[in-house]
């Protein structure tokens, strides 16, 4: 792993972001013995409006808790997506939901299309894309270990066995279509 990474996991509100950069940074701290900071923003509705989540994950302190480089952006929404493709560097990775979100070629970063939402469906639970979302996040940059998140997830979720048996489901899920990405690539 990089010593720093800088995330911003970016769509709408109601797609679990602000979840899903908690769940990253409580990871890293509480799991695998890493800083992290996590600031969020998002629209007066609580549905609907552009929302993200930054989330700094480091082997050294971090002095601000905002990103301001950033290396990898999960686009959940085309607002999301547009907000964010052009202006991101070479050294960026771009994730997007392929069946939501239409992608243009001008763009600097290594983007990658995957059917969140469609896997999210899949397991069970559209509200799952955010864990979904982490599981390619992880596989694909190996910032924090799985066994973390599956830590985090079964502690979070421990007095609903049904909600934590369908998060790890959806979790799984993103890791198997990362390999799959990863396999296809090579």
């Amino acid at each position: 792993m990089k010593k720093r990474y800088e995330i911003i996991l970016s769509g709408v509100g109601g797609q679990g972001l602000v979840v899903g950069g908690t769940i990253l940074g409580e990871a890293a701290t509480m799991f695998d013995n890493l800083n992290s900071t996590l600031t969020t923003s998002y629209g007066v509705e609580t549905r609907g409006t552009f929302t993200k989540s930054d989330v700094i994950i480091s082997k050294d302190e971090i002095f601000f808790p905002e990103v301001i480089e950033e290396d990898l952006v999960l686009a959940l929404a085309q607002v999301a997506y547009n907000k964010y493709a052009t202006s991101l560097s070479e050294n960026c990775i771009l994730i997007y939901d392929c069946d939501s979100i239409e992608s243009v070629s001008d763009v600097k970063a290594k983007q990658y299309g995957f059917p969140i939402i469609e896997a999210s469906k899949e397991v069970g639970s559209l509200a799952a894309a955010n864990i979904v979302s982490l599981g390619i996040i992880v596989k694909m940059t190996g910032i924090i270990s799985s066994e973390a998140v599956i830590s985090v997830l079964n502690k979070k979720f421990s007095k609903k066995p049904k909600v934590c048996e369908a998060n790890l489901k959806a979790f799984n899920k993103g890791l198997e279509l990362a390999e799959q990405c990863k396999t296809s690539s090579h």
